[in-house]
């Protein structure tokens, strides 16, 4: 899994290597054939996990209703959100390369914040989770 050497939040400065990074897909639920959105592509970009008025974005204004949304519960088989989870989403490249789970645990070897993981990107999940976790005020 090679997770830590990929830009995988892109900014100002990052935004010139993230045009040569391979676009880290993200992909959940029986056969992992729902596609969740792009997890390194640009915040403008429609299919970005950052872009918070797009369809996919993990803080879009429909949070209850995005895509995400089932994939974010706090327990469930494929939830990125439940440590426990079975199944969670996968982070794969358009060719197809698996780099891994979307996954809150810290022990899941495979996982966005287990031992080889993306501290940022962890820390991003974590927080999405908490959020969505919250009661609606």
């Amino acid at each position: 899994m090679a997770l830590a050497a990929l830009p995988l939040i892109p900014s100002g400065a990052a935004a010139q290597g993230t045009l040569t990074q391979p676009r880290m897909q993200i992909y959940a639920g029986p056969l992992h054939r729902e596609y969740l959105g792009c997890l390194n592509c640009d915040r403008y970009d429609v299919n970005s996990v950052w872009n918070g008025y797009g369809p996919y974005g993990w803080d879009n204004g429909y949070a209850g209703a995005s895509h995400f949304a089932v994939y974010r519960a706090p327990h469930g088989r494929y939830s990125a959100c439940d440590p426990f989870a079975a199944d969670p989403p996968i982070l794969l490249d358009t060719s197809g390369k698996d780099y891994g789970r979307l996954n809150v645990s810290a022990t899941r070897a495979d996982g966005i914040c287990g031992p080889h993981g993306a501290p940022s990107i962890c820390e991003t999940l974590k927080n999405m989770c908490e959020r969505n976790q919250e009661p609606p005020q």
